[in-house]
C-alpha cells in the first residue's frame, strides 16, 4: 500500500507569521501612539517644529507654538522683532543649526515668578549652534513641553536663583 506523506501546512505557517509580525508591529505602534514615556505623544517633535521655523526665521509661526504662559511674557509683534533683531543683528546670521536632546519627564514645574505651576511638564535640551561674525559658538537651552487644550505648547524657564523651587 502506498503511504501518504504528510506535508506541512506552509501555507498556513507564513499566513500565521504575517499575521503575528502585524499584531506585534500594531501593538508596538500603538504604544508609541499612546505616550509610554518614550516620546509622549510629540512633545519633542513641537520642540523640533518650534526651532526649525525658528531657523527658517519664521519667529511668528514658532511664536504660535508657545504655551499662553509664554503668549503673556511676549506680545507676538514683540516676540518677532526682538528674535529676529538678536539672530541677524547681534549674532549677524541668517540662519543656525540645532540639535534635540532626550525627552524627560520634569512633573509639576513653575515657568518663573508668579506663575501658576504646570502639572505633566516635560524638557528637551536643545543645542543651537550658530556660526557667525564672531566664530562658532553653540547655545544650550532647556526647552519645556506643557499640554494646553489638548496640544504639546513651548515654554521657557525664567527662574532665578531667588524663586526655584
Amino acid at each position: 500500500m502506498f503511504r501518504r506523506k504528510r506535508r506541512l501546512p506552509i501555507g498556513g505557517l507564513l499566513l500565521a507569521a504575517c499575521m503575528a509580525a502585524a499584531l506585534w508591529l500594531t501593538v508596538r505602534s500603538a504604544a508609541g501612539w499612546l505616550g509610554d514615556g518614550a516620546d509622549s505623544g510629540g512633545a519633542r517633535e513641537v520642540v523640533s517644529e518650534f526651532y526649525t521655523m525658528e531657523r527658517e526665521g519664521n519667529f511668528g509661526g514658532s511664536w504660535e507654538l508657545f504655551h499662553s504662559q509664554m503668549k503673556e511674557h511676549f506680545t507676538k509683534d514683540s516676540y518677532i522683532q526682538k528674535r529676529a533683531h538678536v539672530f541677524m543683528q547681534d549674532f549677524g546670521v541668517d540662519t543656525f543649526g540645532f540639535k534635540l536632546g532626550e525627552l524627560e519627564e520634569v512633573g509639576a514645574w513653575r515657568m518663573g515668578g508668579d506663575q501658576p505651576q504646570l502639572g505633566e511638564v516635560f524638557a528637551v535640551p536643545v543645542t543651537m549652534t550658530y556660526r557667525s561674525s564672531f566664530g562658532a559658538f553653540e547655545i544650550r537651552q532647556d526647552v519645556f513641553v506643557a499640554q494646553e487644550s489638548g496640544e504639546w505648547k513651548v515654554l521657557w524657564s525664567y527662574q532665578g536663583e531667588s524663586d526655584t523651587e
